[in-house]
């Protein structure tokens, strides 16, 4: 034991009758016994030498003391009772706080282990409708996108995800652990390039029940740019200033069409989109006119990056050397803003 409990009253009590000597024997043999956990010696020298006593006072002090407050009992050893009752308590506190210790961990483990299992749950329901969550969205987030692009309700995500088991979760079964880079644990998961989510239905241009942030990021998904997040609050708040999701993909393809395309192409998109719609600038899928009937053509946004790749590709076609080839328009497209 590294401490035990000292009763002051108990003690003065008990040895009202001991000199100083007799106090230090006494108190350096009690040090020895609740370190130790074991009764004392029964020999004298073995005493000295735990009390420390060299003179024969000290050595005199050591044997009152011990035939008082350690008597040898029929183990041969010497006891002193109120000492072995402190020492059980002692051992029997320290061994059920090991137990709810265990317990704790245990359940804990237990409690961590069902997380992962239905946070993995809700990243491949949303995968298969097409959504890919942040790897550090929160469990809410989580839930939140699940209600939003899964189940409809709060309460049938909630009656999934309680089925959701650790067992579940270590066979694979219901798809819980399939498609997913790094087992379960995704803390910081990635989405798995070698599954992709079925977007069959969005392909056909059928995207009901899906809102305009999910809308538009599979819109983007199929433009070429690979990373959405429908919850990013930069998406949320452009889909609410009025960009619709429409804008969003063209802002994206023309980005990613151009000869250095952005490295972020998703918050890129975001932000000019934003820009533009604030500015006034709407994208059209016409040509127009500026100047009366005589003016010069201006591109639409959507037909300007149509006739940029056009552009692009014959230039690549001509051995990057920048020259048109074909009939080529050598000039620049401006959007409208």
């Amino acid at each position: 034991m590294n401490y035990f409990e000292l009763y002051p009253g108990d003690y003065l009590r008990d040895t009202s009758r001991l000199s100083l000597t007799e106090h230090g024997a006494y108190l350096r043999l009690m040090l020895a016994y609740y370190a130790e956990e074991t009764p004392l010696p029964e020999a004298f020298s073995e005493l000295f030498v735990i009390a420390g006593a060299t003179t024969s006072s000290d050595k005199a002090a050591v044997k009152k003391v011990a035939d008082r407050y350690f008597p040898v009992s029929e183990d041969g050893l010497r006891h002193n009772g109120r000492a072995d009752e402190e020492i059980a308590k002692a051992q029997a506190r320290i061994a059920g706080g090991k137990e709810r210790n265990d317990a704790k961990k245990g359940t804990e483990a237990e409690r961590q282990a069902r997380t992962r299992a239905r946070r993995t749950k809700m990243f491949e329901d949303l995968r298969a409708k097409g959504i890919v969550p942040d790897g550090m969205a929160s469990m809410s987030e989580l839930r939140a996108l699940h209600v939003t692009h899964v189940t409809g309700s709060d309460y049938a995500t909630n009656s999934a995800l309680s089925r959701v088991t650790v067992r579940d979760m270590s066979r694979g079964t219901d798809g819980v652990t399939e498609g997913v880079t790094g087992g379960v644990n995704t803390g910081n998961q990635t989405p798995d390039p070698t599954s992709t989510p079925d977007t069959s239905l969005h392909a056909q241009g059928s995207l009901g029940g899906m809102t305009e942030a999910g809308r538009a990021c599979v819109l983007m998904r199929q433009a070429g740019c690979h990373t959405t997040n429908p919850s990013h609050p930069d998406l949320v708040a452009a889909i609410a200033e009025g960009v619709t999701p429409e804008t969003l993909r063209d802002t994206v393809t023309e980005g990613l069409s151009k000869p250095s395309p952005p490295g972020k192409p998703f918050a890129w998109a975001i932000q000019t989109a934003r820009s533009r719609h604030a500015a006034g600038a709407t994208p059209m899928n016409t040509t127009t006119t500026t100047g009366g009937p005589n003016g010069t053509p201006q591109l639409g946004s959507a037909d300007h990056v149509a006739e940029y790749q056009r552009l692009h590709e014959k230039r690549a076609a001509s051995d990057g050397l920048g020259q048109p080839v074909g009939d080529v328009i050598d000039a620049d497209f401006e959007v409208i803003h």
